[in-house]
């Protein structure tokens, strides 16, 4: 395979492994068991327990805690809380514990005591008095099994501690089940210091003690004033202990016990004075299951040589179609660290399986992985590595251990399609021959999509992506590879593709009935579907006029109006030749029939995406063949009604993704931009990504432009004037509003306006404010022209016919004379007629008309405070306050003043999102302030 050797050439199994003849008891570690000289030799033989204990970093730090704790180290945690789910390494922690300090001159000269001597006070491991309180192994009464006179936990530590001698000391509390003071366990816990206690399976203790108790509540209570007493008396004793588990494996054996309630109440006392241990975090878990199941996993080389060849098989082969995590170099060192096993397979057992009960991380993954080991060497099946794929269901012991999460109900499902000779999958397999055969292709794929589909996410089932990384490995084809997924979908009878995952289910589905109708949908009953709901996602809202089905440039007008226009699917992107698209595109926006386009800056178009494309295709496909047999009402009778409800969902439900798939499938926006200098405008290429819910075409585009100032609602008068926009060039003087027009619509370089409202608002606050005035009259250096400049005109006044000018503000200024009175709007009959501007005659007083400021006479500097800004209109602010300036060349920078307020606590999260990686990522720096 690409000319890589098996794992199992590689990384040899331990032989218990391969023979089969290993005892499960070993993946079920039990401290109680072990305290009272019983379980797998492999727990109570010390010796034997710490040379296969493999030392984690977190595990390593715990020990060396606990053992500067015993040693004296006044700086050491007294007391420590395991933190883990269940199989996490907690048991195994414990009795690394145990086994270290109970036995330290014994174990002294073992690889692991040396490995924690050099970290630990006085450099050696110390010798303490262990004390194992397993909630799992001890009785709220006095029974032989707790080989205890005791009948509380105060007795049982007491006994434990100094024997008989020091549990007379505590008899008269214990008898009454009572608790004792802080003051008496410090006194017995000095007697018998270095000591270490071990409190396991603590919840399981106190459900205990609630069914003793009668549901009356006092050995209850009792217990947890003890549990807090210890904690206290613990952390206030140099050279003692307490390491503690909270939860317990086996609460659904308790029913009617409010399990949530006691947790809580262990967790206050715990937290008074706890310090947190998580043993096996992350993809420490690797070396756990290396140690336990492989006698070596080869050299660092060869793991690497599988690990790159791995990533480049993903990058040559799928690219983009697999998530970047897959391709990442990061990747690869998971591959080599995971060897032999993919990584996509610890993965799935340890947090997919592992957050269901019954499963338990560490001890389940082991117990399926040596089943899975044993069976795939015994049948001598060669590959890289062990994918999710490669379990193998037919193997009793890894389905035992399946059916223990997954119930009995899957079996059916399992057997037709999977495990079986005559299973759809093993049939694909026969059918196809070759290379699918022999590497029984289609029965991976159905045993990844089943494996996939059990767990807590909201979503079930496997995705594409954990569909090819189930079982594509280098030497398989892309091709090859979703060939096959595609087909064992339709031929499955349990497997259901929904919401883009693969997943099984305890029912048939529908699937090969849908497929043979597909195969008979006509051409047209597609096309039809996809341009209904084309037109769905493309509505006409401001400020666009929309259209579809584009094809060539005469297909859209040269309107002087916003036009956004969806390109024919003839023009789909190509991933790997996006520029054929391009250039229709830019005939289209540059021409109109066999001319010039004159409106070059009017027209938006968006093209498909391929792939994107090719899925709605098919599920307008699926939907014309799902209406079709809904609608057969002869063949609808041999479905129950499950299925039939099941069958109206799904057309339901494809109803409403197609405008979605439509949505995200157009998503290459094309426009033309630039066109400075003279040069001729070039064709620009914007992707949308991926839509949110419920988006549309439209709004996706009216956003992208907009937050790129591509699309403006409000327009700066300065901006008319700015060299950026090249309006008015600096040796001209004026220029007709009919032409600035115009020119927004025809001129690339230039933003686009959301409306004629936007140049009529500018225009009037320009003159408001003096930046420029509007004249009228035959030119605007006539006699008689009409000028406004430094006075209030309503935006309605302004009409964009020839015969008013855009002045600067100086000339205007000149032209009107100081003595000329400006033109008021009140004296004006007739609103926007003509090539008039209305004016009036009142002469204004000084503080009506402020003088404006001749250009020349300009401040070089200015600093403006706005105060009270809302978040909504920061963007705003950014448009008109600061924007314009840098259009003008000005250095521009902006020092800002976040002020939060919150009626609830300000999760810390969002603060590191913000202040350290949001403005991190931005290269910038912020001193956060807590008030």
């Amino acid at each position: 395979m690409a000319g890589l050797k098996s794992w199992n050439e590689i990384a040899p199994p331990h032989l218990d492994i391969v023979n089969g003849s290993f005892d499960e008891a070993l993946f079920a570690a039990d401290l109680g068991l072990v305290s009272k000289g019983e379980g797998p030799q492999d727990y109570l033989d010390a010796q034997l327990f710490v040379e296969k204990t493999y030392l984690t970093a977190n595990l390593r730090t715990a020990l060396v805690e606990i053992g500067n704790r015993l040693a004296g180290n006044p700086a050491a945690k007294a007391v420590h809380r395991m933190q883990t789910e269940f199989g996490g390494g907690k048991t195994h922690t414990l009795l690394s514990a145990y086994h270290l300090f109970g036995n330290a001159r014994a174990l002294s000269r073992t690889r692991l005591a040396r490995q924690l001597s050099s970290s630990i006070k006085d450099g050696r491991l110390p010798q303490a008095t262990v004390v194992v309180l397993d909630g799992s192994a001890l009785t709220p009464d006095r029974t032989k099994e707790n080989r205890s006179p005791a009948r509380t936990l105060l007795g049982h530590l007491a006994f434990q501690l100094g024997g008989q001698e020091a549990y007379e000391g505590v008899r008269a509390e214990d008898e009454a089940r009572q608790a004792t003071s802080t003051a008496h366990l410090v006194a017995l816990l000095k007697r018998y210091t270095p000591c270490l206690i071990l409190m396991d399976e603590t919840l399981e203790y106190l459900a205990k003690t609630i069914t003793a108790d009668g549901d009356q509540g006092a050995l209850t209570t009792n217990t947890l004033v003890f549990i807090k007493e210890l904690t206290t008396a613990v952390a206030n004793t140099p050279g003692a202990c307490l390491v503690a588990t909270l939860t317990a494996s086996h609460l659904e054996d308790f029913t009617g016990i409010n399990h949530e309630d006691l947790l809580e109440r262990l967790a206050k006392i715990f937290g008074r004075t706890e310090n947190v241990i998580t043993p096996v975090e992350g993809d420490d878990i690797f070396p756990v299951l290396h140690t336990r199941l492989f006698q070596s996993t080869g050299t660092p080389a060869q793991r690497r040589t599988v690990a790159d060849a791995y990533g480049d098989y993903y990058a040559e082969q799928f690219g983009d179609a697999l998530p970047a995590v897959y391709r990442d170099p990061v990747y690869r060192d998971r591959i080599e660290a995971a060897y032999p096993f993919h990584p996509e397979l610890i993965d799935l057992l340890t947090h997919r399986w592992g957050s269901l009960s019954g499963f338990q991380r560490t001890r389940g993954a082991l117990r399926t992985l040596a089943h899975s080991i044993k069976a795939l060497h015994a049948e001598g099946r060669i590959s890289p590595l062990i994918h999710p794929g490669d379990i193998p269901l037919h193997d009793p012991g890894v389905r035992a251990e399946i059916l223990k999460i997954t119930g009995g109900s899957y079996l059916a499902a399992l057997n037709a399609d999977i495990i079986r000779e005559d299973s759809r999958a093993r049939i694909e397999d026969q059918r196809r021959g070759g290379e699918v055969e022999k590497l029984r292709l289609a029965t991976k794929l159905a045993t990844t999509a089943f494996v996939n589909s059990f767990g807590s996410d909201k979503v079930p089932g496997a995705s594409d992506a954990q569909m090819t990384v189930g079982v594509g490995r280098p030497g398989l084809s892309r091709g090859a590879l979703e060939d096959v997924r595609d087909t064992v979908k339709n031929v499955a009878w349990y497997m259901r593709y929904e919401g883009g995952r693969y997943r099984f289910t305890t029912e048939p589905n529908l699937n090969k009935v849908i497929v043979e109708r597909e195969s008979a949908v006509p051409e047209d009953a597609i096309a039809e579907l996809l341009e209904k709901a084309t037109k769905s996602v493309v509505p006409a809202a401001s400020p666009w006029r929309t259209q579809t089905d584009v094809l060539s440039s005469a297909d859209v007008r040269d309107e002087p109006r916003l036009t956004l226009a969806l390109l024919d699917p003839e023009h789909r992107v190509e991933p790997s030749d996006p520029g054929a698209v391009r250039d229709a595109a830019h005939r289209i926006l540059s021409e109109y029939d066999q001319s010039g386009r004159t409106n070059k800056n009017t027209l938006v178009l968006v093209a498909p995406d391929t792939g994107a494309l090719g899925r709605a295709r098919a599920l307008a496909r699926t939907l014309a063949a799902m209406r079709e047999l809904r609608d057969d009402v002869h063949r609808l009778k041999r479905f129950n009604q499950e299925q039939q409800a099941d069958l109206r969902e799904r057309v339901v439900r494809a109803e409403d993704r197609l405008p979605g798939l439509l949505t995200t499938a157009y998503r290459h926006v094309f426009l033309l931009a630039n066109g400075t200098g003279g040069s001729p405008p070039t064709t620009q290429h914007l992707d949308l990504g991926l839509p949110r819910a419920s988006e549309t075409v439209t709004s996706r585009v009216t956003e992208r432009l907009r937050s790129g100032d591509g699309l403006l609602d409000r327009l700066a008068p300065a901006a008319l004037l700015s060299d950026r926009f090249d309006l008015l060039p600096a040796d001209v003087e004026a220029v007709e509003i009919e032409d600035l027009l115009k020119a927004f619509r025809r001129f690339p370089r230039l933003p686009k306006l959301a409306s004629v409202e936007v140049l009529r608002d500018c225009l009037a606050e320009g003159v408001r404010r003096g930046v420029f005035g509007l004249v009228s009259g035959a030119t605007w250096q006539a006699a008689d022209a009409v000028i406004r400049i430094g006075e209030e005109i309503s935006p309605d006044e302004i009409d964009f016919q020839p015969g008013t000018w855009l002045v600067r503000a100086a000339r205007a200024q000149a032209l009107r004379g100081p003595e000329a009175p400006p033109a008021h709007p009140s004296d004006t009959s007739s609103p926007r007629t003509g090539t008039s501007v209305a004016h009036g005659t009142r002469e204004p007083t000084t503080s009506e008309v402020p003088a404006p400021r001749p250009p020349s006479a300009g401040p070089t500097g200015l600093r403006l405070h706005i105060a009270d800004v809302p978040a909504d209109k920061v963007r705003d602010v950014v448009k008109v306050a600061v924007l314009p300036f840098a259009a003008q060349g000005a250095e521009v920078r902006v020092e800002l003043n976040v002020s939060v307020r919150s009626s609830k606590p300000i999760p810390p999260h969002v603060i590191d999102l913000v202040v350290e990686e949001g403005l991190g990522q931005l290269g910038l720096r912020a001193e956060t302030h807590e008030q």
